[in-house]
């Protein structure tokens, strides 16, 4: 739908005065069928318009720039202005610019105190100058003083039959609940970027400006949502390209990292290549990027990872296009979706840590390099189910750390794509560390159970501590096949062995049990179990 200019605004800077009116204000929806992004609630108040059912309260909720005080003056306009009237197309016009003598527009922030408030019951009682409705628009409404909220009380509650409020606010938190039950309640949702982008398209067209496509979708990306800063951005492009709009006037001007070499950071990461990764990670800072963008940028297109992961490629809720989309897939692909979240809690933590740091880059550094090396920080149960991906074990490179690993613990290895499972058959044992894990015994046609050497068979429901373990105990269990990937995987010793099982309470319904190396018990209601 292509938006029409607002009255009395001129499309070109005027000779005479030097003014100028932004693309923002110029190009502000002015009816219900122009809203962009918001059309379950401009359809809603129409239909209430032509049955007659209008509210006497409205609150419009929503961050900045989704429409929320466009949609008070088209309601505004379409509720005072009708054929009746003798010059409504100079009062629809007043309304739009929110200079109208009925329908009155007051700031929230600096008409906030309880005078104001009076002044405006007061002025309410008089009947409207020319048009059906007296209508208040008051923006910003959650900045507001208590004592003006409480003497707001009684008008909204039972207004005259000529007055209407709109209330517009970006934190409807601050609002109390006293003043939002007599209102009807609109959330404004953020603007999808495709639909943004489709708009500063038609805005482009007749400005008569070109544009690249990547460009203008990149526009729309960075506005997060919000059509006025989408057009605000494309505003300040306009000048800074002398009239077209590219990729590189965007990099240059809103220092935008460069896609390209976000996307050669991630692959040195999905590839475990440290250095592949500090090389493009110096070559997106040599840019012209700052570190707090860097990592901004990088936590971003791992989210959007993260995401396609989860969700699948054909998710809507990942707004990327063309190329970044492409990279984002191929990432997708490479990472393990635990590894991933790990990875975005990294870039998360550093940005924080940066600002206060008067080391910043060295911390970059760091992190860039932990990330490489995220597969090496695993969980154990992952590595031990098989359940890491290959190219998220480091490539070529980790996998002959993995090679070596799996040949110092005596097993086979799996290849690349994954980390080979235990030998024996009926060794169905997991281990787990003690983060607040805890992973049932597999499921196995022979159960296999975990008894240190001279200790004999431990009873259900028996319960033999034996502190840190005899030398035989320490050696059996040490022989074991999963303790031995373990040790070697993470240079660990066996520090303690202790003989459990676990207890299960009928009557209570609660389960005693502990993260340790658990084996398949001997009964449905006890296993034996290790404790490393």
């Amino acid at each position: 739908m292509m938006t029409t200019l607002l009255p009395g605004m001129d499309a070109v800077e005027t000779k005479q005065t030097g003014a100028y009116t932004v693309l923002a204000r110029r190009y502000r929806s002015t009816c219900f069928e122009e809203i962009v992004g918001q059309e379950a609630i401009a359809t809603t108040l129409r239909n209430a318009i032509d049955r007659g059912r209008t509210a006497h309260a409205y609150l419009f909720t929503g961050t900045r720039g989704v429409g929320k005080t466009s949609m008070a003056r088209i309601f505004a306009k379409t509720l005072n202005v009708n054929d009746s009237l003798r010059e409504k197309d100079a009062i629809a016009a007043a309304i739009l610019r929110g200079d109208d003598i009925d329908v009155i527009e007051i700031d929230g922030a600096s008409n906030r105190g309880i005078d104001e408030v009076r002044d405006l019951i007061a002025n309410a009682g008089l009947r409207p100058a020319r048009c059906p409705y007296k209508i208040y628009i008051i923006d910003e409404v959650h900045m507001l003083t208590p004592q003006a909220f409480n003497a707001l009380l009684k008008v909204m509650e039972e207004p005259p039959s000529h007055v209407k409020f709109i209330l517009c606010t970006t934190e409807s938190h601050r609002v109390p609940a006293t003043i939002q039950s007599r209102c009807q309640r609109f959330d404004f949702r953020n603007i999808p970027a495709a639909k943004i982008a489709a708009h500063l398209r038609e805005v482009l067209e007749k400005e008569s400006i070109e544009a690249e496509p990547k460009a203008v979708l990149e526009v729309a990306r960075l506005a997060n949502g919000s059509m006025r800063d989408g057009l605000s951005l494309l505003d300040r492009l306009i000048a800074a390209g002398d009239g077209r709009v590219t990729e590189d006037v965007l990099q240059a001007t809103l220092g935008t990292p460069d896609h390209a070499l976000v996307a050669a950071l991630v692959d040195g990461m999905a590839a475990g290549d440290p250095r592949a990764a500090l090389t493009a990670a110096s070559d997106l800072l040599a840019r012209g990027t700052s570190i707090e963008q860097a990592l901004e940028t990088l936590a971003e297109h791992l989210r959007n990872v993260m995401v396609i992961a989860a969700c699948g490629k054909d998710s809507e809720l990942v707004e990327l296009f063309g190329d970044a989309r492409e990279a984002a897939e191929r990432h997708a692909e490479r990472f393990d979706l635990p590894a991933v979240v790990h990875m975005i809690a990294l870039c998360e933590t550093t940005s924080r840590s940066v600002k206060a740091s008067s080391t910043p880059r060295a911390l970059f550094d760091a992190v860039i390099v932990r990330l490489a090396l995220t597969e090496r920080l695993a969980s154990i149960p992952a590595l031990l189910q098989g359940s890491v991906k290959g190219s998220t074990a480091g490539g070529a490179g980790a996998a002959g750390v993995e090679k070596k690993k799996s040949d110092d613990a005596g097993l086979t290895p799996a290849g690349p794509a994954s980390f080979g499972r235990p030998t024996d058959p009926a060794s169905t044992t997991l281990i787990s560390r003690s983060v607040g894990v805890t992973r049932a015994p597999m499921a196995s046609t022979a159960p296999a159970t975990v008894t240190p050497a001279g200790a004999g068979p431990v009873a259900a429901g028996e319960i033999k501590p034996t502190g840190r373990g005899s030398r035989a105990e320490v050696d059996a269990l040490a022989s074991h096949p999963i303790v031995a990937r373990v040790r070697t995987l993470f240079n660990a010793e066996i520090v303690s062995v202790q003989s459990d099982v676990e207890n299960i309470d009928d009557h209570r319904g609660t389960t005693q049990h502990d993260d340790r190396v658990m084996g398949a018990g001997a009964s449905d209601a006890a296993s034996g179990s290790e404790h490393v």
